[in-house]
């Protein structure tokens, strides 16, 4: 824990790392002197600040010619796990929130042994040094500032992270009036795994709230206190609470109610009562949330006939009338420069490589692989290397910008070691020359051109994402796009229970209604949902996800998304030709789009073309490792083919992924069933007992029916039960397949044909089980078995030849 009840230090280029500064540092050797670059790449051109932890330099990229604070770590000759730890979180935490007000994060490395980070360099000072040498804060200007702490505040709190440590040292005021909220060291997430909140003393007692001294639950309203002793501070040149030391400060807290700022200064008592209120010891009394308060102080900011900051957590909007169909889709870009046609302008430099001579030509074959793939994205120009073989050298982004006619530019480089390629990548906005995000791509082969066609798709549909949000950055309250973010993470999940992250995207459209990614998420999960049933059985998914695809048709109607929830609802609704068509559209939009890929991969596993299927689904993995199902389905199709040691390799990696734990545990289940391994079903029904996820009760029942631990037609009334509700009738097929594979197993081969010939009357196209499964083995002796395999052949056959 660090001590602020020195006096602060004189006022000095601020980093946005907020380390002690100490007087020596302007004596410390000048690190120009050194010929050689940090990492290879980091010219250090001064030592900004210095701290226990390390050292903050000023430096400039080499590569892309930026300025960047490069924070160094030392750890003396034994390095602890810690600290190198908080060091990583620093980095994985500050990553997830994009909002002007928040420090942006750039990299993390190790140079000689050093652990560093690098990130944006700001010019100015930090809170502490302004309060000191100007004293007390004009009300209107202090209020500014507090906003503008709130606003980031805001995103990262909707992003998931609480920060634990805000205090004046950690906010910088840059020259031209920016407010940039900064380290995030001791910073943990709001809701993870374990929990909804933190506990712990970290963070630096003389800004501390009441909950953190005392080791109780640390959440996003520990932040709101800091910023009421903040407010006070920058009211009244003086923190609330006196004490012996930082700590006797600190537990005052605990024993004496907040004093009031206007006992100090004069200022509006409407101003007093939010300080106080940010101020109230128990949590539950402070403001709801950041954005809450950011209202309230834009409210007092517009009562007193202040314009009222640009940049700021907008409050709810209404939805306005959707645009007419023929309403071009493509938001204004970062920097305002889209093509003639509505197309988004990119360049991709050069790759600059570093390894073997022998294998100089991997950073021009990656090159012209970007290239190739991201000129057959929809929306997209992309100069070609011709066109950009020139700024090989000369990369300043302005300067590319005004000479290639782009709103954006890709830089980056390869490096190459014995057959591993790691590439770094960053996009930057070519009006400002701001880094807007930036990647590292890692695999291994002896082969040139296999790395070139793994690695090149996968950071192509990376840009094409990235591309895609940076075309609202402009208009978008932060809160939207870390909503946005959050519901993201959790599109690769089984989401069983979507209605949380529906929430969240609901949320999303309301903050922004034209903000396309959210409302092609919100269709996507809303037929995830209906598919499943939900969570809330009472709720109707399905006019929810038609809803939600005719409102994505009518904003966004030649996005990549649409195309594929159209396809999506075409499964549902059993309209299999239109789905493969709407998949394949989907892809011709985006030929890296991992989502569209997947699916039409297990269109084409069940619907009779399953060499063609597995191909895609191993694509999709590839493109994106989170795709458990591209593995669940790709396992799957591999046990029906009898190849076992690729369905088993595919199982292993499918049951590392916590997410689809039942949807695994089921298939293994199934598996064992088929093969006649009572014990292996014995092992998974022990497992899924233990699960509380519908669909493994579903899976305990069919175990016990298999084992003859229960009766297997008794058994089934819970499905009958279900089978009754509005489900979608590709689900419903779904659940018929289990229990003719249940009935099969038990010797009830006739009852098993009632279920057969109802899913294969609806929407059953799944040719690869009916033929391929081995319990089926009894129904297909059974009369009627060829009239429902007629009909899905038939359903098949219209798919492909319609």
């Amino acid at each position: 824990m660090s001590d602020d009840s020195a006096s602060p230090p004189p006022d000095n280029q601020a980093t946005l790392l907020t380390l002690e500064r100490r007087p020596e540092a302007a004596a410390s050797p000048d690190p120009k002197s050194s010929p050689e670059l940090f990492a290879g790449r980091y010219a250090l051109e001064a030592l900004v600040g210095r701290g226990g932890m390390g050292h903050v330099y000023r430096a400039r990229d080499v590569l892309v010619g930026d300025v960047v604070a490069l924070k160094t770590l030392e750890l003396g000759k034994e390095p602890g796990t810690d600290a190198l730890e908080r060091f990583r979180r620093e980095v994985r935490l500050a990553r997830r929130i994009a909002h002007p007000h928040v420090a942006r994060m750039h990299d993390l490395g190790e140079h000689a042994g050093q652990n560093y980070l690098t990130m944006e360099y700001v010019e100015g000072q930090d809170l502490r040094s302004l309060i000191a040498r100007e004293g007390p804060l004009a009300p209107v200007r202090a209020v500014r500032i507090a906003l503008a702490v709130c606003e980031g505040l805001a995103a990262a709190h909707a992003a998931g992270v609480v920060h634990r440590d805000l205090k004046p040292a950690n906010v910088l005021v840059e020259k031209g009036g920016r407010v940039v909220l900064t380290d995030f060291g001791i910073a943990r997430a709001l809701v993870d795994e374990a929990a909804r909140s933190t506990q712990g003393t970290a963070g630096t007692p003389m800004y501390m709230a009441p909950e953190q001294l005392t080791g109780g639950d640390v959440g996003a309203r520990a932040d709101l206190y800091a910023v009421g002793l903040m407010l006070y501070e920058m009211l009244t040149a003086a923190p609330p609470f006196s004490g012996d030391s930082p700590m006797a400060v600190a537990f005052a807290r605990l024993r004496q109610p907040p004093p009031d700022p206007r006992a100090k200064t004069a200022i509006p008592d409407a101003l007093a009562e939010r300080v106080l209120h940010c101020l109230a010891r128990d949590p539950e009394e402070r403001p709801a949330s950041a954005l809450q308060l950011a209202q309230s102080l834009r409210t007092w900011l517009e009562g007193l006939g202040e314009p009222v900051p640009t940049l700021t957590v907008a409050p709810a909007l209404a939805t306005p009338p959707a645009p007419p169909r023929e309403a071009p889709t493509v938001v204004r870009s970062l920097s305002g420069t889209l093509t003639a046609t509505g197309e988004l302008g990119l360049a991709i430099l050069p790759l600059r490589f570093q390894g073997a001579q022998e294998r100089e030509h991997l950073g021009e074959g990656l090159t012209d692989a970007l290239i190739d793939v991201l000129s057959r994205t929809r929306g997209l120009r992309v100069s070609g290397s011709g066109a950009t073989a020139r700024f090989r050298n000369e990369r300043e982004p302005r300067t590319v910008g005004r000479e290639l006619g782009v709103g954006f530019l890709v830089d980056g480089t390869v490096q190459a070691s014995g057959s591993t390629a790691r590439v770094s990548i960053r996009l930057v906005e070519t009006a400002h020359g701001t880094q807007l995000w930036s990647g590292r791509f890692e695999d291994s082969s002896s082969d040139a051109f296999e790395l070139q066609d793994r690695l090149g798709p996968r950071i192509a549909e990376s840009l094409r994402l990235e591309l895609r949000l940076a075309l609202h950055r402009d208009t978008l309250p932060p809160e939207a796009l870390a909503l946005y973010q959050q519901s993201f993470r959790q599109g690769y999940t089984p989401n069983y229970a979507p209605d949380v992250p529906l929430g969240w995207l609901e949320q999303c459209v309301e903050l922004a209604p034209d903000f396309h990614p959210a409302l092609a998420l919100h269709a996507i999960f809303s037929l995830r949902a209906w598919y499943v049933g939900g969570s809330t059985p009472q709720r109707n998914w399905e006019a929810l996800a038609r809803a939600s695809v005719a409102r994505l048709e009518q904003r966004a109607p030649q996005m990549a998304e649409t195309h594929l929830v159209r396809g999506m609802l075409a499964s549902q609704e059993g309209d299999w030709r239109k789905a493969v068509l709407a998949s394949r559209a989907s892809l011709e939009a985006a030929p890296t789009f991992p989502l569209a890929m997947q699916f039409l991969g297990s269109l084409q596993c069940e619907a009779g073309r399953a060499d063609e299927g597995l191909v895609h689904l191993r694509r999709a993995y590839e493109l994106d490792t989170r795709l458990g199902f591209s593995l669940f389905e790709f396992a799957r199709c591999n046990a029906l083919r009898g190849r076992m040691e690729d369905y088993r390799q595919a199982s292993e990696r499918l049951a590392t992924f916590g997410t689809y734990r039942v949807p695994w545990l089921m298939l293994r289940l199934r598996v064992c069933a088929w093969t006649g391994d009572l014990e292996g079903v014995r092992q998974v029904q022990r497992a899924m007992e233990d699960e509380s996820l519908g669909p493994a009760k579903t899976g305990v029942r069919y175990a016990a029916a298999v084992l003859g631990e229960v009766d297997s037609l008794a058994s089934l009334a819970p499905l009958d039960e279900f089978l009754a509700r509005p489900l979608s009738p590709r689900f419903a097929s779904f659940l018929c397949q289990l229990a003719t594979e249940q009935l099969c197993l038990t010797g009830h081969p006739e009852k098993a044909l009632e279920y057969f010939l109802r899913a294969a009357e609806t929407a059953l196209i799944d040719l690869e089980w009916i033929d391929r499964c081995p319990p089926l083995a009894s129904l297909r002796a059974l009369p009627g078995f060829t009239e429902g395999r007629r009909l899905v052949r038939t359903r098949v056959e219209a798919i492909w030849n319609g």
